[in-house]
């Protein structure tokens, strides 16, 4: 059964790649008492749009990033549909938050049909993402059994993939903010205030750095991961990755762990 019309002042879509910190940005903006978070991600919890998992890819769109294109035709009425569905799971709140990572590659059907539109994009190391990517993925438990976990250097396609997506859309969106995982876990004041002019909301509680948080089933305060996940990394894991993300990583500062450039 369909719910009822879900019409929130604003729309906020939580994007980046996967493992960059989106989740606790989720749940960080859902503690504010004006904002309300789906309590998944939106692909779950409705019919229209498309998840890579289905296809047997988890945590990697870029393996099937045609079918989680959305047709053009009916667009009114699939985003219809979503909100509906969607109604299901939420309390009518000024500001409702999604985050799908899938939703990378339908930005313009977003900004579109679910007005107005705010998108919150979270940059993360890469040498961070690709691992946390290659440890958390299952291929296998989605039916992929040519995979028992992803190459290195897949994991750091998707992180480029990813940020070229989001490059190439942004222009293009009218309300869009750029943060980075780090500035989260080491200056979350200075987010908190930025989030909180972005959506023109009073301020944020000022107990969340005291808080923890429920992040991959384990609970801690926020802290950043990056050490622990490229301590991981062998020697030949940070080549594969150079080899493909490098030139992007050095763009937005990101050096080889162990160096400082």
């Amino acid at each position: 059964m369909l719910g009822s019309e879900l019409t929130p002042g604003k729309w906020v879509f939580v994007v980046g790649c996967y493992n960059s910190g989106t989740t606790l940005l989720t749940q960080i903006l859902d503690a504010h008492p004006l904002v309300t978070a789906l309590p998944r991600e939106g692909v779950e919890l409705c019919d229209r749009l498309p998840r890579p998992e289905e296809l047997g890819w988890p945590r990697m769109w870029l393996k099937c990033e045609d079918p989680m294109q959305l047709p053009t035709n009916n667009a009114v009425e699939r985003a219809r549909r979503i909100k509906r569905q969607w109604s299901r799971y939420v309390v009518p709140s000024p500001v409702l938050v999604e985050k799908s990572i899938a939703n990378m590659t339908r930005l313009a059907f977003l900004a579109q049909n679910f007005t107005p539109a705010y998108f919150i994009y979270v940059l993360r190391d890469g040498y961070a993402v690709a691992e946390g990517m290659q440890r958390r993925a299952r291929p296998g438990d989605w039916g992929n059994n040519d995979l028992d976990r992803y190459p290195i250097e897949l994991c750091a396609a998707q992180w480029v993939a990813s940020d070229n997506c989001f490059r190439a859309n942004s222009d293009h969106l009218e309300h869009v903010l750029e943060l980075r995982y780090e500035d989260l876990c080491d200056d979350l004041a200075g987010v908190l205030e930025q989030l909180a002019g972005f959506l023109d909301l009073p301020p944020f509680p000022d107990d969340l750095a005291a808080r923890t948080w429920n992040i991959h089933r384990s609970r801690s305060p926020i802290r950043s991961m990056n050490a622990d996940a490229t301590a991981r990394l062998s020697s030949e894991d940070l080549d594969a990755i150079d080899a493909v993300a490098g030139a992007t990583l050095r763009l937005h500062g990101y050096a080889r762990p162990g160096t400082d450039t």
